[in-house]
């Protein structure tokens, strides 16, 4: 322990004969219970500490103070100015928010994460989901915003997403999945996005990384390369004596959920017939899984065909070999409920592949693990796609989801997004109806129009009464139905059938689907045109109610 550590503060004790134990209106009863429920531990282990800072955090003083990557750290709950206001309850949840940060995150920061976070604190009438969202979308929204909102913004996003899995808000009625709220809140736009990533990553790169790692350790292990059927067979027998199937069910369940971004029930649902080997030579081997839908939709078939790492599909071909386990069982057991067979999976596999350092200081009770849950790697999953520049189908596609909206969502959040909607609109939301107006050519009624007539089969369907076209031409050099949504020749009438037409549209793509995974084609090349123009019928849907609720208003 250095010098600093050691020093304490000299109003420590008259501090806490003045600090007030009145239950403040920020937090309900149940808040205020579960923040009495706090277990500090009395020190904290520090990750990538030196050999001269610290390598532990003593929490026992009121006032923390240590040395940390060449300087000395200090929070001061006791007798900082940013802390004087908040209640004892208060304090102690920040204490608890900022030991999950040092965590996750550097210490060398922690100060100013408390700090921030006080001052948040001391700004709420309550804390809840719909609160600190709220104070989420104020920063963003400040016109005179400034690098030390940036700072409030994301230590604010991390300590709602840590206080979320901690079920810290059940007592308030929020509803919903945090995680599709926060899509809809942009990021502010900052040179420094760099400094701010991890902490708006669902999953920290650390964590990713290190499952990566344990999922390719235990692969060299367990299914090594060997040459001769007799060294196969000999290295077989030698899995069967020390392999525990238990604990290599929670590395393949942990590595789905982290690669697929399957739920729990979707893991229920797989069969040992879902795991299919695509491709098998010398020089490697190619694993997929089909994942069962979660939500029957128009947008997913029965099975999605997912690549899934060689490392993984080894494993998976050696617990099945070890269990059994034919095309028609099911892969994992179905005894207990899945959303806790695959939690226990992930808190046992992040365990068993931190480092040494670390589990010894889980098993000292120096440090706990944060939870990360399924619902989370399935969101980092989304994100990670949309990261890197994958379109909403393909989100749609992979996560199963009902319908593009999230996928979008994902995508608008990403900071190269974020970028151009401050830069080039200006946070403008008339933003959206300038792309709408750009699609087509007019809105008209059906009894106005006194052109040629739009008609087409779609999906096996005759559609008419859609619209009009106002090309030169008499003959259509393009797609007649399928290309006039996107077309500035096509007057759509406001009083046409496009729900009808956007319904054919979703069948072509499910028949489309389906003869992908026949085939075996991952990207088949008339999926991206007919999504594309699906997409133009529900613009020219959502423009033509824009418009209608304008005239109601007028």
């Amino acid at each position: 322990m250095t010098a600093h550590s050691m020093i304490s503060s000299a109003n420590e004790a008259t501090w806490e004969q003045h600090q007030t134990e009145q239950q403040a209106p920020l937090f309900t009863p149940e808040q205020l219970q579960w923040i009495e429920g706090i277990q500090l531990p009395q020190r904290l282990f520090l990750m990538n500490a030196t050999e001269f800072d610290d390598q532990f955090l003593n929490l026992m003083p009121s006032d923390w103070r240590y040395r940390f990557s060449g300087a000395n750290k200090a929070i001061l709950f006791a007798s900082g100015k940013n802390f004087r206001a908040l209640s004892s309850s208060s304090i102690k949840l920040l204490k608890h928010l900022t030991v999950e940060y040092i965590k996750v995150n550097s210490a060398s920061s922690a100060n100013w994460f408390a700090m921030g976070l006080a001052r948040i604190f001391a700004e709420l009438e309550s804390v809840s989901r719909e609160s600190l969202i709220a104070k989420l979308q104020e920063l963003v929204a400040k016109v005179d915003r400034n690098s030390l909102d940036n700072s409030h913004f994301y230590h604010t996003l991390y300590a709602l997403r840590t206080l979320e899995r901690g079920n810290f808000f059940k007592s308030t009625g929020d509803k919903g999945d945090l995680e599709d709220l926060l899509l809809e809140v942009p990021r502010p736009r900052n040179p420094n996005w760099g400094r701010y990533q991890n902490l708006d990553l669902v999953i920290p790169d650390e964590v990713s990384l290190m499952i990566e790692n344990g999922v390719q350790l235990w692969a060299s292990k367990l299914c090594p390369k060997l040459e001769t059927k007799e060294a196969k067979i000999k290295h077989l027998e030698k899995v069967k004596k020390v392999a525990k199937t238990d604990v290599l069910r929670d590395c393949i369940i942990t590595g789905i959920v982290y690669y697929v971004g399957a739920r729990p029930v979707q893991i229920g649902k797989m069969a040992g017939g879902d795991y299919v080997v695509d491709t098998m030579n010398e020089h490697g081997m190619r694993y997929s899984l089909l994942v069962p839908y979660a939500k029957k939709s128009k947008l997913t078939i029965d099975r999605v065909r997912i690549a899934v790492p060689e490392e993984l599909g080894k494993l998976i071909t050696l617990y099945k070999h070890l269990e059994q386990i034919g095309d028609e069982d099911a892969l994992f057991p179905t005894k207990l409920a899945s959303k806790s067979i695959v939690d226990k999976s992930i808190k046992n596999m992040l365990l068993k592949f931190s480092p040494k350092e670390i589990q010894e200081a889980v098993a000292n009770e120096d440090y706990k693990l944060p939870v990360y849950t399924a619902s989370l790697f399935r969101h980092n999953v989304g994100h990670s796609m949309a990261m890197n520049g994958a379109s909403a189908n393909e989100i749609a596609y992979i996560l199963g989801h009902t319908n593009y909206t999230v996928a979008d969502r994902y995508i608008a959040a990403t900071p190269e997004m974020a970028d151009i909607r401050e830069m080039a609109l200006g946070r403008n939301p008339v933003f959206k109806n300038m792309i709408a107006l750009a699609l087509t050519g007019n809105l008209v009624h059906s009894t106005e129009w006194k052109g040629r007539l739009v008609a087409a089969s779609i999906g096996g369907k005759l559609h008419h009464h859609i619209g009009g076209c106002n090309y030169e031409e008499n003959i259509c050099p393009f797609s007649q139905g399928r290309g006039c949504y996107g077309c500035l020749y096509f007057m759509p009438f406001t009083d046409g059938k496009h729900e009808e037409a956007l319904d054919s549209f979703f069948d072509e793509i499910d028949e489309i689907r389906h003869v992908a995974d026949d085939t075996g084609q991952v990207h088949h090349p008339l999926m991206t045109e007919l999504v594309r123009r699906k997409d133009h019928v529900v613009q020219v849907i959502a423009r033509i109610k824009m418009v209608q609720a304008k005239e109601e208003i007028e």
